[in-house]
């Protein structure tokens, strides 16, 4: 009699022609899924929303000018229109500040209800948020919008798809976030394409309601005939393992990682290694946001124009492109603390280059920069959590950390515009940026991972590890079957 992952499989297989008829590990499949969920994520993503600032602030400008000169023609001056970037800035600070707090509940849906259903709900409200957004005419009206499509878009939309290749990739995972992670440079490089062209067509409003029914129109069928939750849903492993089979009365081979302690978001909160990364990945949300978001008006205080920052996007998307795919491998090999140092000072690097950008040729070192450092700091964070903390309470894990991640990014624009309101320059927030980078690079020597979980955390000797059972914690699913089972003991 056999017992093993592939006698499961061949049981399953009767039942998903889909699966049946792909050649190999469906994990690659779920892995292009999961790139095109970050894709989808765009409208509520700041490079996104940042295309819409002066065409949000001119609609705001003149619905001000009606309301305070009633009856008269319409004339709209510079200083109108600034004040009420003021207000779409404000507006966006609070919208994303309580967009925060539902992401740790998406995150816990997940855990409970599975990916499938969980994206699906989330993407019925994106779109729906992205139609809100085309009718704001107001402060309020875009409070409620910016809230929506930041904790959909930016919040949750990018905790599933993250969350989706983790669940199919274990000693792959850093190759596989290195692909999945080509999504953010991708949209980086032609999502300003597509919107602008769809602006200029049909008006920013109309654009941003075509935007909401083209995600519905990417997504839908991918989730009803594509999307699987998880490996064991189909009597596979993660990274396609195959179990030995054995014979009756015969102890089964245990194959290494599969038995791992999971840890919860209590036992995550009591380690030093997740404060240390949740500081990293806030403080990389807030300046990162900070920079894209503010990038129009800066440019052109520096004396280049709105046009310009074009050649910041393309530098940028290229070379998060090519460090993002290569440090996805490298996080296969190298402790993820030490790309974790790497990339925070880089980053710091990158916020020097900002402020001396003066010409096209700088911005475009900025875009090179800035674009590497995210690339190796994504190498080191995106593998991270799964791989020190399991699988099993992942979304609440991740939920609470995209929490903060998310208002941190709302701070950083307001500290930003603060500088320049205050002291006449935007220097001193970016000097203030660039030492906290410094600083949280050298925390991020100690983020090391917990005892409980360090052999299948430190990759390097991950592929070696001898053929024991490590724990007793196996991966602990819900009845539904929307979580991995037990009975293929697959932890991770």
């Amino acid at each position: 009699m056999a017992t093993d992952a592939a006698s499961i499989e061949a049981a399953s297989l009767r039942h998903d022609p889909l699966v049946r008829a792909t050649p190999f590990f469906y994990g690659w499949v779920m892995l292009g899924v999961a790139m095109l969920t970050q894709y989808c994520t765009s409208p509520g993503q700041t490079y996104g929303v940042a295309l819409f600032n002066k065409h949000i602030a001119t609609t705001l400008a003149t619905t001000t000018f009606q309301q305070e000169h009633p009856g008269q023609e319409v004339v709209l001056t510079k200083d109108l229109i600034n004040r009420e970037i003021v207000t779409v800035t404000t507006a966006y600070l609070w919208g994303t500040i309580l967009a925060a707090f539902p992401v740790p509940w998406i995150g816990a849906l997940a855990d409970k209800w599975g990916l499938r259903k969980t994206v699906t709900l989330v993407i019925v409200l994106f779109g729906l948020a992205c139609m809100l957004m085309s009718q704001v005419q107001d402060f309020y009206s875009l409070f409620i919008a910016f809230l929506a499509i930041r904790t959909l878009g930016q919040g949750s939309l990018t905790l599933l798809a993250t969350n989706t290749a983790d669940m199919w990739f274990q000693r792959k995972l850093g190759f596989a976030n290195g692909i999945r992670n080509l999504s953010a440079p991708i949209a980086f490089g032609t999502f300003p394409i597509i919107t602008i062209a769809l602006i200029n067509w049909l008006g920013w409003q109309h654009a941003y309601f075509a935007l909401g029914i083209g995600i519905w129109v990417v997504m839908f069928p991918v989730l009803v005939f594509v999307f699987r939750n998880h490996p064991e849903e189909i009597g596979q492993l993660p990274d396609g393992e195959k179990r030995i089979p054995r014979k009756e009365g015969e102890a089964e081979p245990i194959r290494p990682g599969f038995l791992l302690p999971q840890l919860s978001l209590g036992d995550a909160l009591q380690t030093r290694a997740f404060w240390i990364v949740l500081s990293f990945m806030t403080m990389w949300g807030m300046i990162g946001t900070a920079l894209m978001f503010m990038v129009v008006p800066y440019v052109e205080s520096r004396g280049l124009t709105e046009e310009d920052t074009q050649v910041i996007f393309w530098t940028m998307a290229v070379s998060m492109a090519c460090c993002q795919f290569l440090g996805g491998i490298l996080a296969d090999y190298f402790k993820l603390h030490y790309l974790l140092v790497i990339g925070s000072m880089l980053l710091g690097v990158g916020v020097l280059v900002y402020m001396s950008i003066d010409s096209v040729m700088m911005a475009g070192v900025y875009g090179l920069t800035f674009g590497i450092a995210q690339g190796v700091a994504s190498a080191g964070s995106n593998s991270l959590l799964a791989r020190y903390y399991g699988r099993a309470h992942l979304g609440k894990i991740k939920g609470f950390q995209m929490m903060t991640i998310v208002a941190g990014s709302a701070a950083g624009p307001f500290l930003l515009s603060k500088s320049k309101e205050l002291f006449g320059a935007y220097d001193y927030a970016l000097w203030m940026f660039a030492t906290m980078l410094v600083v949280q690079g050298v925390a991020c020597f100690f983020a090391t991972p917990p005892a409980a979980r360090s052999e299948v955390a430190e990759p390097t000797p991950h592929s070696h590890l001898p053929n024991v059972k490590h724990g007793t914690a196996p991966f602990a699913g819900t009845s539904s079957g929307d979580q991995p089972q037990p009975v293929v003991q697959a932890a991770d």
